[in-house]
Parts: structure tokens; sequence; C-alpha cells
């Protein structure tokens, strides 16, 4: 049975289900420290008055504005009617005037100085005090500078900023660099058009302020990220992070920056940035770039990074990891594979016998044998519970994915599928979707995207069409109910609950 009902958005449970706001509190606690879901959480917090009273600190503990409205509505909140739940707020991040290209609706732009000072007047006022991280998301780094040193001033417990970087230099004597004891660090570089973006110098150097804070005076960092996307001419000059030793680096995220600098080979390099890896066992968590300008193979002795479980960087990289049985999460997204490198590829998941987690882009033309490879790929990881491929550059039938699926051991709990689709027929998403959940009897989960055409870049992918499908009921002879996830729109204010400071995550 397939139904076309939209996922329709929480709404007050009926005097039917009174019995749940009896529940003790205590109960309710631990149930809602087990959602996963941010949706299902604030479900739960909508049963009763009581009970959203109690959630309301899981609710608001990170907010994330991920759009220009969000940041208007929400903070003239904040300022005014709702200024009770800002000291709930532990994680805050802020994302004026961002662009969703997923979105067909315009972007009504913000003035992001307002937005800038109705922080402030948040942090001044006291209503900040308990916000331990803070990343700043805007088309430029904010033009009123005293908001880091009033964060800086006002806020005790904040450990975690970050901000990103538009087409204005940095400048070295930003408060930004004025932070001490930091725990987590994040600096992005926006992705400008090309008329802006001809004009940047290819290799800018970082202020040696930012070295002097995350070197000298953040001995106890945890989380470190300096990325500037593939599409950028913009490359930054990282060389000096070798030089830091964090034996509490655990997250460690450096996008398409250079390890060579002018005048100087990536190959002198190489050895003192696999002694910086070897000093650090902590790292949980590692995206390499795939620059030419980046060591391109991984060398190291077989006890290093005995805690690394996720990993993003190219196949060279992954091949000379030294624990590759316990990587549960892999992406592989910073170049398309082709079917022959996918073989080559296979021969290393065969070893990764906890990869649970697995992101992949393919690069499969009309003459390559779509099934032979799926069916590699999905015996090489039968432990697999999430999915996400991309496949660009020939449209393929659906028939040939499924039947893949069908054949292998894979238990998908989540698919994300992203392909290339004849434009003369525009593909039924939701039959799609009911398929591979009769298909794949575990699958909760299931995004599909298209595109009419091929793609240059990952993070830019002209979609076509998006859709979000959940399992709903499986106990019906037949197939299983399908239903598709459409949000309406609403004043949502929060975002997930991070345990910590989380960085943004790679695809």
């Amino acid at each position: 049975m397939v139904s076309s009902k939209h996922w329709q958005s929480p709404l007050p449970m009926s005097r039917t289900c009174n019995w749940v706001a009896r529940v003790p509190l205590d109960i309710i606690i631990e149930i809602a420290e087990r959602l996963d879901s941010l949706e299902d959480l604030f479900s739960l917090s909508l049963t009763s008055t009581r009970i959203y009273a109690t959630l309301l600190p899981a609710l608001y503990a990170s907010v994330d504005l991920r759009s220009s409205r969000m940041c208007r509505n929400t903070l003239e909140m904040l300022l005014t009617g709702r200024s009770d739940v800002t000291r709930y707020i532990r994680r805050l991040v802020v994302r004026p005037n961002h662009v969703d290209r997923r979105s067909r609706q315009p972007v009504k732009p913000i003035d992001e100085n307002w937005v800038v000072q109705s922080i402030i007047k948040l942090a001044t006022t006291g209503r900040l005090s308990r916000l331990t991280s803070f990343f700043w998301d805007g088309s430029e780094m904010p033009q009123d500078d005293s908001l880091w040193s009033t964060l800086r001033a006002c806020c005790p417990e904040l450990r975690s900023v970050g901000s990103n970087v538009g087409p204005k230099n940095i400048d070295p004597e930003s408060e930004l660099f004025c932070f001490d004891d930091l725990a987590g660090f994040s600096l992005t570089a926006k992705t400008l058009p090309d008329e802006w973006d001809t004009f940047l110098p290819p290799e800018p150097d970082l202020p040696d302020q930012l070295w002097d804070m995350l070197i000298e005076r953040s001995p106890r960092l945890e989380q470190l990220r300096i990325d500037v996307s593939q599409r950028s001419r913009r490359v930054w000059d990282t060389r000096r992070v070798v030089q830091g030793r964090w034996p509490q680096l655990r997250d460690l995220e450096l996008g398409d920056c250079s390890m060579a600098g002018n005048g100087s080979s990536r190959i002198l390099m190489e050895t003192p940035f696999m002694r910086f890896l070897a000093a650090h066992p902590a790292l949980e968590r590692l995206r390499l770039p795939s620059l030419s300008s980046f060591p391109k193979a991984i060398v190291l002795p077989p006890a290093s990074l005995p805690r690394l479980r996720e990993f993003c960087g190219n196949v060279a990289h992954v091949k000379g990891l030294p624990n590759l049985p316990r990587i549960t999460t892999l992406s592989l997204v910073h170049q398309p594979l082709s079917e022959k490198m996918v073989s080559l590829v296979c021969g290393t998941l065969k070893h990764m016998k906890s990869l649970t987690s697995l992101s992949i882009w393919l690069h499969l033309d009309s003459q390559s044998d779509h099934y032979a490879v799926f069916r590699n790929l999905f015996d090489s990881c039968r432990g697999l519970t999430h999915l996400d491929i991309a496949c660009s550059e020939a449209p393929w039938d659906m028939i040939e994915f499924i039947s893949a699926l069908r054949g292998s051991r894979v238990q998908l709990t989540t698919l994300t599928l992203t392909r290339v689709e004849r434009a003369a027929s525009e593909p039924d998403l939701l039959k799609i979707a009911t398929r591979l959940a009769a298909t794949n009897p575990s699958l909760r989960k299931c995004t599909l995207r298209y595109s009419f055409t091929t793609w240059v870049f990952l993070d830019s992918v002209p979609y076509q069409r998006v859709g979000s499908f959940v399992v709903k009921d499986r106990s019906k002879e037949g197939a299983p109910v399908v239903l598709e996830k459409r949000t309406k729109p609403c004043r949502r204010y929060f975002h997930r609950r991070p345990l910590s400071f989380q960085l943004p995550r790679w695809i």
C-alpha cells in the first residue's frame, strides 16, 4: 500500500492521551535523552504544559538560526517575548543571509549589523550567561568587531567560537583572535561568485594572531576546523598547524587548504604532518583535503590514531590509516570515483569490519556495469546501516541499484541517493522510495535527489527535486507504508541537541 499523505508537523495529543501528562518527570527525562530526532522531542513536549516546561532546557540547548527570517524572528522573540528561554541556550549558530541551494525561494536580505547588535544586547543583559559555543555564518565577518570582546566578557563559559569569512581580508587585529583556552575553533571561507573569487589571492596567509591563540594559548583544544570549499580559488596556507600539540584534540577538519606554501614542496611537509598526526592519539574524527599541495599518502606507525572512528579524505589517505578495522564512518566525496577506482576502494573496504556509515561519490558513464559496481560495493561492506551515495555523469535505471541491494546482506536504516535523471521523464520518487523500503526491510528513512545535468562539485549539485521519506508501517501485507516528509514553515527556534560543541559536519 502506497500512501501519498504528507508528513505533518507534530500537534498536541488529544484528551485520550492525557495519561502521558501524568507520567513521572524523571521518566520523561529518561525518554527525552534517548530520542534522536528533535521532531520527536518536540512532539513529546507538546503533550502538556508541564512536560513542555520540563523539556525547555533540551529544546533550547542548541539554537541554529539557519536563515535571515529565523534570525529576525528568533532574535526579536528572545529580546522581547520569550527572554526567559535564553538562559537555556548553550550553543548558538547564526546564519544571516544564508542561501540554501536546495530552496527555490528567494532570500530576503537582512542587516547583519542589526543581528550583531541584537546578540550584543542579549549578552550584555546577561541573557547568554550559559553560552558555551558560538558560530557566526554571515556573508562576511561581523562588521562590529566588539561582538567577540562582548561575548568574551559576558559569557564566562564560552570556550568554542568560529566565524565565516567573506571577500574582505581577515583583520589580523580582530578580537576573534583574543580568546584564551579554547576548546573549539572554526574558520571557514564562504564560496563566492566567480567575479569576486577571481580577485582573491590564491594562498593568503592566515594571521599570526590566529596561530598564537591556538598554539600558544589553547593547550586544551579539542576541535579545530579550517575550511575552504573546493569551488573557491582561495587556498589558505595551513602549514603552521603541524606546530600544534593538543593532547585533547579529538576532531580535526582541514578543508581544501595548502600544506606547501609558496616556493616549497608538499613532499617536505609529509614527514612533519605525519609526526603531527602520530602525536595526537585522542583523534576520533579526521578530515583531510585532496589538493595536490597536500600530502597525498599517510604512513603512520601501527599504533597511531587508536581512537579514530570517522574519516574523510581521498582513497590514498584511507589506505594508509593504521586502524582500518575500527573505522565506523567513512566519507569519500572529495573526487568522483570511476568504475576501476571503485574496485580498488572495495578492496580496502573489506578490511573495515566496523564500517556502518559510508558516503561516496561515483562517476559512472553509460558503458559502466552499474549493477556490478553496486553489488561489489555492498558485498565489501556488509555491516552498513547508513549509505549516502552520489552518482554523477550518466543516467541509469534504478532497478540496477534495487536489484544489487536486494541480493546483498546489507541492512540499511537510512539511505541518501543523488543521481542524474533523464529530463524526458520525471521520476516518481514516492514509488522509488516504496520499492527501496520493500527491498530492504530495515530501511526507516530515505532521501532521493536528482538533477537533469551532471555536476563538477558535489556541494553545487543543481537539484531538480529532493524528496525525504519515512517508512511508517510494515505490519500490513504487501508494500510498506511510505510517507513523504514535508515540513511546513513554522516558528521553530531550536535545532539539535549536541552533547558538546560540534563543528558543522561534512557530507
